[in-house]
């Protein structure tokens, strides 16, 4: 069978040409009905990009997965074994070695001139004689740089493109080729003015601009172009150009993202789901929320987007998932004995943190661990199917059949504060039919059997007031969380003069940042190792999810799913079931992220604590809680933290700490909530639920009666 053909595109991070040939090089292999790629080299450090963070970077936070661990190597090689890879670019690139084993080569160079015409020859297509001229330097005193978010226009005609950075030569090189016109778009007024030969008009301007106006304005002058929308910085939008041509994504940024988010609510609500890009920290997920758009998060490296053209099958497994979990005479026995099972459901539904996946699975087979691992249709679309393979593989050959069970999260394709998104009052509005068009896409690569029957939010209810202690304890030793540094925004550089003095810090904060009087005292508390008993405070600190909604679990009820988890009433085991068996299940152990609105499981003494609360009564009950694996398992984070995560599921793998949990599979837990609330009808207990047990002298307040949820974490008031 002939494969499709691919056009793959090399260059170095740091060039800055590469910017404005992606784009022309993409719409001619889109002319042409070729596929395009491409991949940027460059040094990374493999860590979590958590968002907007002043001070402490460096050249690598926020550039993806190291490579080795993200395996950027063998995604190469997945697109040869698919698509007839045919690659130009940067000779030094240290992907040609995969892609000459198995595709071809067009040409090894850095001169945009020679790779212009090798690519055009390639395709069959005619060298325009138009060459746009864009500007990858910082502009203006919030340093925009306005080069990445202008490929909708250099692929709406054909065109060259080039950084205003050009030498003579480069020009008399493009002449030879037929170039007869230069553009300069966005450049700045004095690398305009000192362009080799001149330019014939500059269009469009940076000054007097935040990232928020100039990127809405783009995105309005080409939104019948779009269909969609990637945000991020401007490092994130470059290196996402193949994903950004193939769905029609505009770009869009701001320093915070919610000001873009606000300003372009109407182009975000008309494009698709999901918003692809990533967090400039957790309030987007609330304010696309609000939008009924959940946010697909990718890092600049791969997976390679044109993998999600190839479709995903995974076989079915020899036996059904079902035959893997206890039957309800046996939950029943269990429920009699008063035993708690105890379950981890590890969060892994973006694009960004696929790096994850065969890390979760050598976890579980290496632990005997029975999780829920939460995915979305992308991360589905885009993972390599080696991995996924093993969900269907029995363990006397390898795999992890009925030990991971997999779970949809948020949207069905992207996350956002799930509370917040409009029409749940209406039969479950956006979120029911995101959801029901997520499973219908999904039924289409899973088999059957390990299709999600439960669903994962991120936050499912609204927030209200909560406490965290200032002072805390922390592996031993005491903690003191202090203020943190004010949010930054941006100011039109034309009004800087008329600004009054704290506008103008806070202004300079967003863009390169000041060694004012807080960062000499960061720096000083790093150097001496003082900066162990400090923490910022953190965004969600003072917030906890309210009661649960009810229309959530209706939406969630009508698109398919039997139970979900919630983020309401965490601490006791205590589920909501209504009519038809739909279960809202609580998570029971770990505390508040406070970084991002969830509960987590940090170390194996929350999992000891929980256990010994959960089972102090005698009571039945479940102990479960969630794993962020970004902060554990990419490839920069589990060198650090590998060891730790292990633990963890070792001793939920285990039993606990007293060996008398059962380990099961979300689903079990679901089961034998609705098993212990049939009990509990079945006595006639029509009382609301007992309030949580005590910790340290204190309880938390009782829940309201029509929820029969507590509203607060009874151990984190001890």
């Amino acid at each position: 069978m002939t494969k499709p053909p691919l056009l793959l595109f090399l260059a170095h991070g740091g060039d800055p040409h590469r910017v404005a040939m992606a784009p022309v090089l993409a719409a001619a292999a889109e002319r042409a009905g070729w596929t395009f790629d491409l991949y940027y080299d460059g040094r990374r450090s493999g860590r979590h990009f958590g968002g907007w963070e002043d001070g402490n970077r460096t050249e690598a936070t926020g550039t993806g997965s190291l490579m080795a661990g993200g395996r950027h190597l063998d995604h190469a090689l997945w697109l040869t074994t698919c698509f007839r890879v045919v690659a130009l670019g940067d000779p030094a690139s240290p992907l040609w070695p995969v892609v000459e084993a198995g595709g071809e080569c067009a040409l090894r160079s850095t001169d945009p001139a020679a790779l212009y015409d090798a690519a055009f020859r390639l395709l069959g297509q005619p060298l325009p004689q138009e060459v746009a001229v864009l500007d990858m330097a910082p502009q203006t005193l919030l340093g925009i740089v306005a080069a990445p978010f202008l490929y909708p226009q250099l692929m709406a005609e054909p065109c060259l493109g080039i950084d205003a950075s050009a030498d003579a030569g480069l020009r008399e090189r493009l002449e030879t080729l037929g170039a007869r016109r230069f553009t300069g778009h966005c450049v700045d007024p004095v690398r305009a003015r000192t362009f080799p030969g001149g330019l014939d008009t500059v269009e469009g301007k940076v000054a007097g601009e935040s990232y928020a106006s100039f990127s809405v304005a783009l995105a309005r002058r080409h939104a019948a172009w779009g269909r969609g929308t990637l945000l991020g910085d401007p490092d994130l939008i470059a290196a996402q150009l193949p994903l950004a041509a193939s769905k029609r994504l505009l770009p869009l940024y701001g320093r915070p993202q919610t000001d873009v988010i606000e300003r372009a609510a109407d182009l975000i609500q008309a494009g698709a789901d999901p918003v692809y890009g990533r967090q400039f920290d957790d309030h987007d997920f609330f304010a696309l929320g609000r939008l009924g758009r959940g946010l697909q998060i990718v890092d600049p490296d791969p997976p390679f987007a044109s993998t999600a053209a190839v479709p995903l099958r995974i076989a079915a497994p020899p036996r059904p998932f079902t035959d893997f979990e206890p039957d309800d005479a046996t939950l029943r026995r269990w429920a009699a004995e008063g035993r708690v099972l105890t379950t981890l459901v590890l969060w892994s539904g973006m694009i960004r943190e696929l790096h994850c996946i065969p890390r979760i699975l050598d976890l579980v087979a290496a632990t005997g661990l029975r999780c829920g691992l939460v995915v979305t249709v992308d991360s589905l679309t885009q993972s390599s199917p080696a991995d996924l393979a093993l969900l269907a593989v029995p363990e006397e050959r390898g795999g992890v059949l009925g030990r991971v069970e997999l779970l949809l999260g948020s949207t069905g394709r992207g996350v956002c504060a799930e509370g917040e998104m409009p029409g749940l009052e209406n039969q479950g509005g956006e979120l029911t039919r995101l959801l029901a068009d997520a499973r219908a896409e999904i039924a289409t690569m899973l088999p059957p059997g390990l299709m999600p029957r439960g669903w994962w939010p991120l936050v499912d209810s609204p927030l209200v007031p909560g406490h965290t202690p200032r002072l805390h304890w922390e592996e031993g030793r005491p903690v003191l969380r202090i203020s943190p540094r004010a949010r930054p925004s941006e100011i039109p550089a034309a009004s800087v003069e008329a600004a009054p003095e704290d506008t103008l810090r806070t202004a300079k904060r967003s863009g390169a940042p000041a060694m004012d009087a807080r960062r000499l005292i960061g720096n000083a508390l790093r150097r001496y190792r003082l900066d162990r008993f400090y923490e910022a405070w953190r965004p969600y600190d003072s917030a906890r999810p309210g009661p649960l909604r009810p229309e959530v679990a209706a939406a969630v009820r009508s698109a398919g799913f039997d139970y979900m988890w919630t983020k309401s009433g965490f601490g006791a085991a205590e589920a909501v079931v209504t009519d038809g068996g739909f279960v809202a299940l609580p998570f029971t152990a770990g505390d508040w992220d406070g970084w991002s609105p969830f509960y987590t499981i940090r170390n194996t003494a929350q999992v000891r604590s929980a256990e010994r609360r959960l089972t102090r009564s005698g009571k039945p009950g479940w102990l479960a809680s969630n794993i962020d694996s970004i902060l554990w398992m990419l490839p920069g984070e589990v060198l650090e933290k590998g060891r730790a995560l292990f633990q963890v599921a070792q001793i939920v793998a285990n039993g606990g700490g007293t060996g008398t949990l059962v380990n099961v599979t979300p689903n079990t837990v679901a089961r034998y909530a609705r098993i212990l609330a049939e009990a509990k009808a079945g006595h006639g207990a029509t009382a609301p639920p007992a309030r949580p047990p005590e910790v340290g002298g204190k309880r938390a307040p009782e829940a309201a009666p029509e929820t029969r949820q507590p509203t607060r974490d009874p151990a984190e008031v001890a």
